[in-house]
């Protein structure tokens, strides 16, 4: 009889190996812009000599982990963090370079941050430090963001404060929730283009917009 149980513990213990060994790994997921939209932005025209800083001073704590963290109304927990889905690269350094690469694109002045060494060389600097509020994933329905910040133009005494709000619809699956995330930091770049080009934004009929002013 105890041979036959201690048998059984084998047999358990070895299924209990398989399965291990068998569970799929952990997919990771990049809000960087595709390849050839880089390969476009690093090709567009540039302003001689102008670059700009732009630094993400701060995301909401709880999405600060290598796992997505997603809501998920009507269900337990209504949050969920997803241990088999994970950021290929830090969430803000993420968010930076995406936010970096449209208002660069849009402005046609160089991500400093990529060339700190050659720093020196710009004469005209705009530094724009940005604060992420809310950063959202609500399984199956939308994702949202909240931001502020300041933007300070070359030689400027003023520097101007900003505020944005952005939604955009998200389909089911993690990788929709990313792809909209994606475009709603393409959507949050624009507005932070506009607002350093003075440029007047109607946010009537916009639904993706629900806020967006300067002081």
């Amino acid at each position: 009889m105890r041979r036959m149980i201690l048998t059984w513990l084998r047999l358990l213990g070895l299924a209990v190996l398989l399965a291990g060994c068998a569970a799929a790994p952990p997919r990771h997921y990049s809000l960087a812009a595709p390849a050839m939209v880089q390969a476009a932005s690093s090709g567009a025209a540039r302003t001689p000599g102008a670059g700009l800083l732009l630094s993400v001073a701060r995301i909401p704590v709880e999405t600060e982990r290598p796992q997505l963290v997603v809501r998920a109304p009507g269900r337990d927990p209504a949050v969920q963090v997803l241990n088999d889905s994970l950021w290929a690269a830090p969430l803000s350094d993420q968010i930076r370079d995406a936010l970096a690469l449209g208002v660069s694109h849009r402005l046609g002045v160089v991500d400093l941050r990529r060339l700190p060494e050659a720093q020196s060389q710009f004469r005209s600097i705009r530094r724009v430090d940005v604060r992420i509020d809310r950063f959202d994933m609500v399984w199956g329905h939308f994702v949202a963001l909240d931001a502020d910040w300041t933007d300070r133009a070359p030689d400027a005494d003023h520097v101007r404060l900003c505020r944005a709000s952005v939604r955009l619809p998200a389909d089911d699956g993690v990788a929709a929730l990313v792809e909209a995330q994606r475009q709603a930091l393409g959507l949050l770049a624009a507005l932070i283009a506009d607002a350093a080009l003075g440029q007047p934004v109607d946010l009537q009929g916009k639904t993706t917009v629900s806020e967006f002013g300067c002081t």
